[in-house]
This record gives structure tokens, C-alpha cells and sequence, in this order.
């Protein structure tokens, strides 16, 4: 019902927008209006057509597959007590990597206190007293004489386990967990207990962003937007966050095929996983939250490396590609199209569109002040950024509706419901900007903007 809500809903906006900018433009064609509405409308329609195939899978799978994921798990699974589960729990380890972290380490540990005995962390080479502190927390530590960064740390950590550990959960040291408690046994080892059953290579928890400002409520709709319906959709063929559940020998097989660079270093033990034929899922269950960028240059940031990561991983590993879309044509849908085809090739569109909503929104500034600075033309017409600014206002509404659990979920998202066409449009700008900056390095030369997770030795050192 809610996909009918959607296209009932939001197609009437479109056509509405289209006769507005239609009406408010006669000097053009109507080819041209239709043309130039599409256009503002370009992250409407990618993320429409994306919910729409997601969900309509999603149902395909509980129809002919139940409604469990890991499907290979037992049946008799859900008839073990909180108990026997216990009792058949084989040995995890939870793996954390930190570097200059002295300043954050005490909340670190308060976080971590209830699995303190499965906790072990490797300091990557900190030029402070983090090594000095965790000594003296006594929690298992070891220490990298190198800066490996993430991947490379958890390489040299494993080395360091006792063989008898079969599951590793690596986690980030400013994430903490949430336990709803449902049951005696914690979300954590539940979790686990069903994943070592499935003998599945790796499970990614659902990833929530404590709502503590304007960005990070922005964030928070984003993270949940690409767990519900991303993740959860890809049912077997899910792709690893920074914050995820490993079989042992899994993830140690992933990282000896590793560049070991930083950059989008979860989605590429996911493609070389998969690509090996490997399953990986998503539970909800398990519930992982983290602080967002407070900031807006913080955020700019990340996603300028984000997009570099991606980039650089998707080429690096495209002959994964292939096998990670066998099975079913969702697969093939999100490893081609929403990964290839939405990302690079797409990107001049997005730019023309930031353009075309930029000149309609500054007339229409321009129109309410009285200045007449800007021409009234079809080009920059105030239509066009008030259709594609409704029409994806309720797209978000709906989302909205679907991704929450409950009201109270919902009631968290909806400050920033009406504001997130803003944030998505902005993404457009750093997405860019890493984007150049993979082609820049591919022709030897220098990134146009450095972001904060490696320094130029680093990220040349790691290309291959």
C-alpha cells in the first residue's frame, strides 16, 4: 500500500509541476519545459525509481523466500532458549582500532563495559598517551609501531586472537551499542548466536546517528534511509558499514586480498566477499549508534572521501562485479545500474541540476526583494525549484513512513523532513569534488581537495 501511496501521490505533484513551469515559461517549447522540469527533478526520479524496485523486491522475497533473513538458518533456531544459546555460543572478540584517541578513551571503555571481556583493541601507532591509558585500563590491547589505519590495524589484530574465536564484531570506538534487552540474552549475542548458525560471511547492523543537531538529524533520515530500504532489500547480498559482524576466517581472507587503504575500506571486503561467493546480510536488530559531523566542513569532508572511496574500490574491483550480481536482477540492478550507472555517469546531470535550481531559487529570492538583479526567463524560472522542492518534500514524507518502526522513530525523522531536499541537493557538491579527485590522481596528479582520512604519501602509496 505504501508503494501505491508513493506514485499516487507524488506523480500528481510532478504533472502539477510541469504544467506550473509549462504555464510560467511560453517562450520555450513544451519539450524544452518538460526537459528542464525533468532535470530539477533528477534526484526525485533516481530515488523514486530506487524505493520502487527496492520495496517491490523486497515483497518478491518475502513471498517465495519468508520473511527471515539469513534464510539458512534453521528452523528450529527460534526454538532455543536465551540459555541454550548461551551454551552454544561459540567465542567473539569485538575489534576496535584507535589512534590519538586519550581524550575520548574513558567514554570508549564506559561504552564498551558490559563486553569488556570480549574487547580487544589495537592502538594504531598513537603519538600520545593512548597506549600508556589503555595499558592501564587493562583491557587486551597490542600495539602497531606503523599508522596502518583501520584495515591494516585490524589485519595485524587478528594475528593476535586466540584461535578459538570464531566471530569478530569491528566496531569504530565512538559507536556504542543499543541493547533493547528483548530477551535475557543480550541484542549482541542473539545476534551472533543466529549469525554463527547461518555460516554466512558477514552481518551489517542497522546504523542510527544520535539526533544532537540540524546535520545530524539530516543524517540520521539518510543512515535510516539506506539501512531500511538499501540494505534490508539486498536481503543475502548486503553490503558491509565500517560497524559489522565477520566470520573469522572470512573477514581474514578478505584483508590478505586487501589494498588495505582507508577509503571505503567496508565496501571493498564486501565485493571481494560476495565476489568469492559469499553471503552477507543485513539485521535490524542489532542496533549500532554513532555521532554524525557536527559541522558542515567536517561533513564535507567525509563525503568528499566517501565518493574517492567508492570510486576508487568500484574500478579496482569491478571484475567482482559480475558475481556479486548473480542470483537475481536486484542484484544486477544495484551493482550496474544504482552503483555504475547512478553514480559517475550521472554526475554532469546532478551538477546541471544544483545549476538549474540555484538560478530559480536566486530569481525567486530576487523576486520577493524587488531587486529584478535576474532576468525572468524559462531558465530560471521560480517554478522549477518550488515543483522539484514539493515533489521531493513528499517523496521524503512517505519515506519517512516506511522506514520508521513506530511513531516514535517517525517523530525523530520529522524535523527534518522538510529541509532534507536541501541536504540531498548538497551532496552533489562534495560527491563531485572526490570524484575529481580520483580522476586527478589517475593522470598523476594532486587531489583537488584533501580530506581528513589520508595524508597524499598515504593515498598514493596505496594504488595499485
Amino acid at each position: 500500500m505504501l508503494l501505491i501511496a508513493v506514485v499516487a501521490t507524488v506523480l500528481p505533484v510532478l504533472a502539477l509541476g510541469t504544467w506550473s513551469a509549462f504555464a510560467l515559461t511560453r517562450s520555450l517549447t513544451s519539450a524544452l519545459v518538460a526537459t528542464l522540469y525533468l532535470l530539477v527533478n533528477l534526484l526525485l526520479l533516481v530515488d523514486l525509481l530506487d524505493l520502487i524496485l527496492r520495496v517491490a523486491f523486497r515483497r518478491w522475497h518475502r513471498q517465495t523466500a519468508g520473511a527471515r533473513c539469513p534464510t539458512s538458518v534453521p528452523r528450529n533456531v527460534g526454538a532455543f532458549t536465551p540459555y541454550q544459546m548461551s551454551l552454544h555460543l561459540r567465542p567473539y572478540a569485538l575489534l576496535v582500532s584507535v589512534h590519538n584517541a586519550a581524550e575520548e578513551l574513558d567514554d570508549f571503555l564506559d561504552a564498551f563495559a558490559p563486553y569488556r571481556d570480549h574487547l580487544w583493541v589495537i592502538d594504531d601507532a598513537s603519538t600520545d598517551d593512548t597506549w600508556l591509558r589503555l595499558q592501564q585500563s587493562g583491557v587486551r590491547c597490542v600495539r602497531a609501531s606503523t599508522n596502518h589505519k583501520k584495515p591494516g590495524a585490524l589485519k595485524a589484530l587478528l594475528a593476535h586472537l586466540p584461535p578459538e574465536i570464531a566471530t569478530v564484531v569491528v566496531l569504530d570506538p565512538d559507536v556504542r551499542i543499543l541493547d533493547q534487552r528483548r530477551r535475557q540474552l543480550p541484542d549482541l549475542e542473539t545476534v551472533i548466536f543466529e549469525f554463527q548458525q547461518s555460516r554466512m560471511a558477514a552481518a551489517t547492523p542497522r546504523i542510527v546517528v544520535r539526533p544532537t543537531s540540524w546535520l545530524a538529524r539530516m543524517q540520521a533520515f539518510e543512515y535510516d534511509l539506506a539501512c531500511a530500504i538499501g540494505r534490508k532489500s539486498l536481503v543475502d547480498h548486503s553490503i558491509t558499514s565500517g560497524i559489522a559482524v565477520y566470520r573469522r576466517d572470512a573477514l581474514e581472507r578478505a584483508l590478505d586480498g586487501h589494498t588495505l587503504s582507508v577509503y571505503a575500506e567496508d565496501l571493498q571486503n564486501a565485493l571481494i566477499l560476495l565476489g568469492r561467493g559469499e553471503r552477507i546480510y543485513y539485521d535490524e536488530r542489532l542496533v549500532v549508534e554513532t555521532e554524525g559531523k557536527h559541522t558542515w566542513g567536517s561533513w564535507f569532508s567525509q563525503r568528499v572521501g566517501w565518493s574517492y572511496g567508492f570510486l576508487e574500490v568500484y574500478t579496482e574491483r569491478f571484475r567482482d562485479i559480475p558475481r556479486c550480481a548473480r542470483g537475481s536482477w536486484l542484484y544486477a540492478y544495484h551493482f550496474f545500474v544504482y552503483m555504475g550507472l547512478f553514480g559517475v555517469p550521472v554526475q554532469p546531470l546532478r551538477l546541471l541540476t544544483l545549476g538549474a535550481l540555484a538560478l530559480s531559487t536566486a530569481n525567486g529570492l530576487d523576486f520577493l526583494l524587488g531587486l529584478d538583479w535576474i532576468p525572468d526567463t524559462s531558465m530560471t524560472a521560480p517554478t522549477l525549484f518550488l515543483s522539484a522542492y514539493i515533489s521531493y518534500t513528499v517523496f521524503a514524507l512517505l519515506a519517512s513512513c516506511y522506514i520508521a518502526p513506530g511513531p516514535r522513530e517517525w517523530l525523530v525523522h520529522a524535523p527534518a523532513i522538510p529541509v532534507y531536499f536541501f541536504y540531498a541537493a548538497a551532496q552533489v557538491l562534495p560527491a563531485t569534488v572526490g570524484y575529481l579527485n580520483w580522476f586527478l590522481l589517475q593522470f598523476g596528479g594532486g587531489r583537488l581537495y584533501r580530506d581528513h582520512y589520508a595524508a597524499e604519501s598515504f593515498v598514493r602509496n596505496h594504488r595499485r
